[in-house]
């Protein structure tokens, strides 16, 4: 070896960094207490699913979301998995990470129409909002 070369600068830096993200993920599974259940007024998260496939709001209303599970969720607008810029009106504006026992109200609905929420760990999370008035 080269003098003054360092050894560790040999090792991917990806053998590092992924058990970090692993054990982000999976820690809170195993340490994390019995999730506590969703307020009534909350669409809920399962194990890979929201509690509710659509939620019917009246314009001006807020939606809670509350993870109610072990998992962690990343949620925002979109479908599939795919959070996408919000369309005009959607004030779920970006993603926000949901973590055990996290609840996230967003700002009001101002704007009536049908609107999607999904998840980008779980893209068969989806949940439509339906805003009317």
């Amino acid at each position: 070896m080269a003098a003054g070369k360092n050894p560790m600068s040999a090792v991917p830096r990806i053998l590092f960094i992924a058990p970090g993200v692993l054990a982000g993920i999976f820690v809170p599974y195993v340490i994390v207490s019995a999730p506590k259940a969703a307020p009534p007024s909350a669409v809920g998260m399962t194990f890979m699913d929201f509690s509710k496939e659509d939620v019917t709001l009246h314009r001006g209303k807020w939606l809670t979301l509350a993870n109610d599970s072990r998992n962690i969720h990343v949620v925002g607008p979109g479908r599939d998995g795919h959070i996408v810029s919000p369309v005009p009106g959607e004030p779920l504006t970006s993603f926000h990470l949901m973590e055990t026992n996290a609840v996230y109200k967003t700002g009001p609905w101002l704007t009536l129409g049908t609107f999607h929420v999904t998840c980008s760990v779980h893209p068969e999370m989806n949940l439509t909002v339906v805003v009317v008035p």
